[in-house]
């Protein structure tokens, strides 16, 4: 995606928005509420779910739409920057806990737990490294 202007907006009511108008896009950041680096990266990943896949809404529609396009931007983040064999590759290293692997891809660890829901639940991927050493 190119074309889109990044900039701080400390009275967002969230940590980041994506927004369009007339095919500008521009995603807004609240360094008041994005204290860390990780934190920054994890919003940034997410809103580029939303600018890849164009999953935006209006602030006033339905919670159900919100709700599917926030699953969408997430999908798409988790496919191509948390992938289900980077995830498995870092767990054969030894970072099989949530928060191991927040500190492996310097990430929220709430982030890593929804990547994790989406590839063995939404996706039925299994992420078990421990039955490689079995076989």
């Amino acid at each position: 995606m190119n074309d889109v202007d990044v900039f701080p907006f400390n009275s967002l009511p969230q940590a980041a928005c994506t927004a369009r108008d007339q095919g500008y896009y521009a995603v807004a950041l609240n360094f008041s509420k994005l204290k860390t680096t990780r934190s920054m990266r994890t919003a940034m990943m997410h809103e580029s779910g939303h600018l890849h896949t164009g999953a935006l809404h209006k602030v006033y529609s339905p919670f159900q739409i919100v709700a599917q396009n926030e699953y969408r931007a997430d999908a798409d983040s988790f496919r191509r920057y948390l992938p289900a064999d980077e995830l498995r590759e870092a767990m054969r290293q030894g970072y099989t806990e949530p928060w191991q692997l927040a500190e492996y891809f310097d990430l929220d660890e709430d982030y890593i737990k929804k990547a994790l829901h989406y590839w063995t639940e939404c996706r039925a991927i299994d992420l078990d490294v421990e039955k490689e050493n079995e076989g």
